[in-house]
């Protein structure tokens, strides 16, 4: 089953993700990926928390559903590590 679902928008399926998934995400515009924690779940959006190479600090980043659909993030998560799910990733 697909992350997203397609209704008249794309919206995330909360069936497929949740809050405290692991996940490694990389948009088409990122040279690398980033991995983080999934803090929120909205049909229009994800919120992954990440630490930065900066230092004792953490910060977030938003994915869109639309993006998603659109093919604009490659996304792989995992919610206990035995099982990886993925979304736009090459080669699918």
């Amino acid at each position: 089953m697909a992350l997203v679902s397609e209704t008249s928008r794309p919206l995330i399926d909360p069936e497929q993700i949740a809050e405290g998934d692991l996940l490694y995400a990389k948009h088409r515009s990122w040279p690398d990926g980033r991995g983080g924690i999934v803090t929120d779940v909205r049909p229009e959006r994800l919120t992954i928390q990440f630490h930065p190479e900066l230092g004792n600090v953490m910060n977030h980043f938003f994915i869109p559903a639309s993006e998603i659909a659109d093919k604009q993030w490659e996304i792989r998560w995992s919610r206990d590590m035995q099982e990886v799910r993925e979304e736009n990733v090459e080669g699918e």
